[in-house]
């Protein structure tokens, strides 16, 4: 039976793999969940700002106040 995915191979430093890692267990899921998470959120992310426009998305507390804002590439 054909598999429709794709199996990539990547090179990740020990501390980008401690931090996945770290990740994943937290969330109770796969290294791979949360790489897929992370694209998705990065392309519905950049889909929303238009190259070049400066856009932003900013993280608030309970009160709106920005707590950090992220610049989209």
């Amino acid at each position: 039976m054909a598999s429709n995915t794709t199996r990539y191979t990547i090179d990740l430093d020990a501390a980008f793999d401690e931090k996945l890692s770290a990740l994943a267990a937290e969330k109770h899921t796969t290294k791979a969940e949360i790489i897929k998470r992370a694209l998705a959120t990065y392309n519905m992310l950049s889909t929303q700002a238009p190259i070049n426009s400066k856009n932003k998305v900013s993280i608030t507390d309970e009160d709106d106040r920005v707590l950090k804002d992220i610049i989209i590439p």
